[in-house]
């Protein structure tokens, strides 16, 4: 009875070896053709920080075919400022050009006209307008009329801060931004409440002339550049509990062809006007990035030399008068280049690129190709699934549990820059677990002894 129990040998049924390789088989074809293998790939990407764009797929290109592209519009926007011009009136300019100081207002409209005739055209007079000798009416209304001549002409309105304030100027409350426009805490703005006295407010010609707020007695954001490196001139201050804009900033308004009225501010955040949003700081400053100024000597402004050659045609000047006592070093500058910035334009242009479909691509690894990889691999299944029944558990089951381990750690390595299909890999090896299982060693029989 032994030796016949001896005789009777267990094997695995080649048949069912057979069916179960075909069936791998078709499910390494099957699930090349329809499992979705994006869905992993987006997921172990989007662990890494890589996102799929506008909410598509990370484009997973087969071997041997080409990334798909797709043509899309690039907007690029330029912001171009206007180079503006400077010409400063101090006591030593003056002296070389003029025969008598300090200048009074037939002298300011000499000046004024020789660069309307350069073709400048628009204007920003910074001045304390205060003429020690008295001038008659001629002279006063030949300043005006020059400034009116310009397209956009703004002179500077000088104030302080006084224990009784007077009523805001109506040249100023005419240029005020509505209360409803401006957001924000406003303590940190530059304040007056009374203008300082000049030679030309106190007479009718005044009503001719566009004011805008300029130097402001103990005020030092009005006086001398940041400390900060290109930061503006400020361009709002608060005159009677009123938001206007300061001298650069009316100028810029009115070459863009703006009105208070289209400026919303956000203290501390932002300023929008024309379509254009600056970042806006507490005191009412922006940032100077793309400003352009030169510097025009008085000398040539008089002899009428290089002025159009230097500033080109629809050209901006700033003009700036030191007070006695108050010439601070590169104010004019400052003056200029905030003018500059504010008055400059969009240039928006478009162009066509290629960009990557999903905007990121993984070219697949290749695990096998050509019919003699294909065999070899269907030929290993084959003895794999004929040898490996016949371990015992103890080996067999760590050989089974440790594939999809490994399969998905090699993928996550290359997931970044390749791909594999990881989908199909787990239902062949799902199905190679289930056929491990079935496929046990049964006795030789009838057909076996054959």
């Amino acid at each position: 009875m032994s030796s016949s129990r001896r005789k009777i040998k267990r094997r695995v049924s080649i048949i069912g070896v057979l069916l179960w390789t075909g069936l791998i088989v078709a499910a390494w074809f099957i699930g090349r053709a329809f499992l979705p293998e994006h869905r992993i790939y987006d997921y172990a990407n989007s662990l890494r920080g890589i996102f799929p764009k506008n909410g598509e797929h990370i484009q997973l290109v087969p071997a041997g075919s080409e990334t798909q592209m797709e043509s899309y519009t690039v907007e690029h926007r330029e912001l171009i400022c206007p180079t503006v011009g400077m010409v400063e009136l101090n006591n030593a300019a003056c002296a070389a050009s003029f025969a008598a100081l300090p200048l009074g207002p037939q002298d300011m409209a000499v000046l004024l006209n020789r660069l309307k005739q350069e073709g400048v055209q628009d204007i920003a007079l910074s001045s304390p307008l205060t003429w020690q000798q008295e001038t008659g009416d001629m002279s006063r209304e030949m300043f005006c009329r020059v400034m009116q001549s310009f397209p956009h002409a703004v002179a500077g309105l000088r104030g302080r801060t006084a224990a009784q304030p007077d009523f805001t100027p109506l040249e100023l409350r005419q240029s005020a931004i509505p209360a409803e426009n401006v957001q924000g805490d406003a303590r940190g703005l530059p304040i007056a409440n009374r203008p300082l006295p000049n030679s030309l407010t106190s007479t009718p010609d005044s009503l001719a002339v566009v004011w805008a707020p300029d130097w402001l007695q103990d005020e030092p954001h009005t006086h001398k550049p940041s400390a900060v490196e290109k930061m503006s001139f400020p361009l709002l201050v608060r005159w009677n509990g009123e938001t206007i804009p300061t001298l650069p900033f009316r100028l810029a308004l009115l070459r863009l062809g703006l009105k208070s009225e289209d400026v919303q501010v956000k203290l501390g955040e932002s300023i929008t006007y024309g379509g254009i949003t600056r970042p806006l700081d507490r005191h009412g400053r922006t940032r100077i990035n793309e400003a352009k100024v030169v510097s025009l000597a008085l000398s040539d402004v008089v002899s009428g030399n290089n002025i159009r050659t230097t500033l080109g045609d629809n050209s901006c000047v700033v003009m700036e008068e030191p007070a006695p006592k108050q010439n601070t070093p590169r104010r004019l500058e400052r003056l200029a280049l905030t003018v500059s910035q504010l008055a400059g334009t969009e240039k928006v242009t478009h162009e066509t690129a290629q960009r990557i479909v999903g905007g990121h691509a993984l070219q697949e690894h290749v695990l096998l190709s050509g019919w003699k990889q294909y065999g070899i691999a269907i030929i290993s299944l084959l003895l794999i699934l004929f040898i490996l029944p016949r371990f015992h558990g103890i080996l067999r089951w760590p050989i089974l549990l440790f594939l999809p381990l490994w399969l998905l750690r090699e993928a996550w390595l290359v997931c970044t820059v390749t791909w594999v299909p990881i989908s199909t890999l787990l239902v062949c090896w799902l199905l190679f677990l289930i056929a491990v299982c079935v496929l046990r060693p049964t006795k030789k029989g009838l057909f076996d002894r054959m």
